[in-house]
């Protein structure tokens, strides 16, 4: 590819598993080669990756959202894991839920409804294809595309930086999904759909235009033979399709008069001749950071000769634009000059250079207050970390600006439960910065934090076994009064019962004893009988006692016939005031056990967040 190779090398580099570019938009005027680039990048891309999946929609044909969505679908490249008979499925099926959506939304008419279910059916099919191919979905590395982006119409942008955007945020199989776009040099106005769509940092990729050498080398890779790659490239300036058009027309001459009064107009970026060989240094080591100034520079030369390059560049109003927070940004010409003429002399250090600067401002891109660069340092060498912690290992100033950091960068931290840590990005990135000599963690940190971890898990365990006796009590509690509420509920029950159905209850026998005057005068007179006449023996004597005894103790039984019990007013009073009691300690039984469940509620949360705690430590192994 011609005068494209470290462009495309720097952004293919990028986005590939080690890289760390994430969006990036290539500018350009019209006809400078985006699209060929784009091409470029995306056969690179299914290349080099292991399981690609590239989503590249022709965006100039679509003018509605049902049009977009579609090509989306019908414009991606993937490689041989994923099923070609499955994206062909997800294709089709998209298609039919498109036009039910429209159905839908012509009766709905609510335009966000309507974008939500697009992005929804569209992200869940492209899923279910994946899924249904035997790919894990964390396993796919995707690549979004969209060409000449400053042309589609603004509701389609709107949606890409809305419904679509939240919808793949949720999705496991674009969280490491990269993003192209391409657009005209006059790209300003999109920097509001960049900001909504939540990249930090875009990295524009400027295409810089052909030089006399780039002109002879594309006319022979067209078939043409020219002699005179100068005015070739005056007259096509240096973009590629005016050079083509240019050159299938063989009769276009470059009129003298342009070629004379080109050679007398004033340059307005100097050459590599006006310089001294210093300043020539310093220009080398400014055009490698994005964003100039003397923090940036001591990455790439002493202190003390970047301080005296910041302060030339400012006055070299030519090629360096200041920035209102203070910054230098180098004209992007001079600056795609100078590496390259850096990669000619020495490849080795250019490449080296290069890394570092994109190191850098991937790294300032995420954290763009130099003051707070020692923050990241410190706390990326942590899995995790909470405020007690830091607290513990800084003091009370470090502690100060820390706190803040955190209740500031929720963007950059992940939370759980107290603990914080950052994604794996932001520790990737920081771990570079810190090897190309961005700063060091604190002196005796890692032993610090050991010391702590331990700490905290000693305090954790014996937090854990008060927290599970307590309960263990609770629940024990509240099995208790839970039993008593149904006991009680019974009674009360029964008590209702009893008083609208009253049990029978059978006649009683009462036993007394009495004096039977006959018996005791009949059994007298049997043993005074026994006694007088020698005819009466021994056996009526006894047969005279015994009527005597039995005259005595004569037995009476008498059945009484219970009362007829009636639902008086006094026995209704006494039934309502008991179950008014039953009731009030019932109540009082269900707000305990009640809360008892809130109590346990708490204390189950509690446990799981020391245990989670105690599962993240301070440091990775």
């Amino acid at each position: 590819m011609i005068a494209r190779d470290n462009e495309l090398s720097f952004v293919t580099e990028g986005f590939s598993a080690q890289g760390l570019l994430r969006s990036a938009v290539v500018i350009g005027p019209e006809g400078i080669g985006k699209t060929v680039f784009i091409e470029k990048v995306k056969d690179k891309f299914l290349l080099k990756e292991i399981r690609p999946l590239i989503i590249a929609p022709f965006s100039l044909n679509c003018r509605d959202l049902p049009s977009l969505v579609s090509s989306m679908a019908r414009d991606i490249s993937t490689g041989n894991d994923i099923q070609n008979s499955e994206i062909g499925k997800f294709t089709r099926l998209l298609g039919s839920q498109i036009i039910q959506i429209e159905t839908a939304f012509r009766e709905d008419g609510d335009i966000n409804k309507f974008g939500d279910k697009l992005a929804s059916s569209f992200v869940t099919g492209i899923e279910d294809a994946i899924i249904n191919s035997g790919i894990d979905l964390k396993e796919i590395s995707p690549l979004f595309i969209i060409d000449d982006l400053d042309k589609i119409d603004t509701s389609l942008r709107n949606w890409l930086s809305s419904s679509f955007n939240q919808k793949i945020r949720k999705s496991i199989l674009f969280k490491k999904c990269r993003f192209l776009f391409s657009a005209k040099q006059d790209f300003t106005e999109l920097n509001k759909f960049f900001a909504n769509f939540g990249f930090e940092k875009t990295f524009p990729i400027n295409l810089p235009s052909f030089t006399a050498d780039h002109c002879l080398q594309f006319a022979k890779q067209k078939g043409y033979e020219i002699t005179n790659p100068d005015e070739y490239k005056m007259k096509s300036e240096g973009n590629p399709l005016k050079l083509l058009n240019i050159l299938k027309n063989s009769t276009i001459i470059i009129p003298s008069k342009s070629k004379d009064m080109s050679k007398t107009d004033p340059k307005s970026i100097p050459s590599f001749s006006d310089f001294s060989e210093k300043e020539l240094n310093y220009l080398l080591f400014a055009s490698y950071p994005t964003r100039i100034n003397r923090y940036n520079l001591e990455f790439f030369c002493s202190p003390k000769d970047a301080a005296f390059c910041f302060n030339w560049l400012k006055r070299q109003k030519n090629i360096a634009q200041s920035q209102p927070d203070g910054d230098l940004i180098l004209d992007e010409q001079f600056k795609s000059q100078m590496r390259e003429f850096h990669q000619q002399e020495d490849p080795e250090e250019a490449e080296k250079m290069s890394t570092t600067a994109t190191i850098i401002d991937a790294f300032t891109s995420i954290f763009p207050n130099p003051n707070d660069h020692w923050i990241p340092v410190n706390l990326h060498i942590f899995q995790s970390f909470t405020k007690n912690l830091c607290k513990s290992l800084f003091d009370e100033i470090e502690y100060g600006e820390i706190s803040k950091f955190i209740d500031d960068r929720d963007d950059i931290l992940i939370s759980s439960n107290k603990q914080f840590t950052f994604n794996d990005d932001i520790k990737l990135i920081t771990k570079r910065f810190v090897e190309i000599g961005g700063g060091s963690p604190k002196e005796g940190l890692s032993e610090k934090a050991k010391s702590e971890w331990t700490k905290y898990q000693e305090e954790s365990t014996q937090k854990r076994s008060l927290l599970e006796q307590e309960k263990s009590n609770l629940e024990e509690e509240a099995f208790d009064a839970e039993k008593q509420i149904l006991y009680l509920d019974e009674l009360k029950k029964q008590l209702v019962k009893d008083f609208k159905n009253p049990p029978k209850q059978n006649s009683k026998k009462e036993y007394s004893f009495s004096t039977s005057m006959i018996l005791v005068v009949l059994g007298f007179a049997t043993m005074g009988a026994s006694l007088f006449f020698d005819s009466l023996g021994t056996i009526h004597a006894s047969c005279g006692l015994v009527l005597t005894i039995f005259g005595f103790f004569w037995p009476n039984v008498e059945i009484k016939k219970p009362a007829l019990q009636t639902a008086g007013g006094s026995p209704r009073l006494a039934i309502e005031t008991q179950q008014r009691s039953l009731a009030h300690r019932i109540n009082g039984l269900s707000s305990r056990v009640s809360s008892i469940h809130g109590n346990l509620d708490i204390l189950t949360k509690d446990l799981e967040a020391l245990d989670q705690g105690m599962n993240a430590p301070y440091l990775s192994e």
